[in-house]
């Protein structure tokens, strides 16, 4: 029985954006090329960036979220302070209940 032809294909690469034939040779003489090693190189660079970025972004919502926290906590605070001020100045009881109701 004959054999019967197998087209190789091409192989993309993602570094480069480009097609190459799909044989060894073609692979190797690719990969060591000035053009592949450069867009390695900066997609590498481009990576690291946007790393930073997005850690530099992650603190600086964490740091917003404490600020938020930590204003919400003094406003609750005060509003609690206001609120037995007024409770004392009403001469509503000391324990906070209303006396409108008896406890069983």
């Amino acid at each position: 029985m004959t054999e019967y032809w197998v087209s190789q294909g091409n192989k993309w690469c993602e570094f480069c954006k480009i097609w190459i034939q799909n044989n060894p040779t073609s692979i190797r003489n690719h990969d060591l090329g000035k053009r592949h090693r450069e867009c390695v190189d900066k997609k590498l660079t481009d990576m690291r960036e946007r790393s930073a970025a997005k850690d530099k972004e992650l603190k600086k919502n964490e740091k917003l979220l404490q600020q938020i926290e930590a204003k919400a906590t003094r406003s609750y605070q005060k509003d609690i302070a206001t609120a037995q001020q007024v409770a004392k100045a009403n001469g509503a009881p000391e324990d906070g209940t209303s006396g409108k109701y008896l406890s069983l």
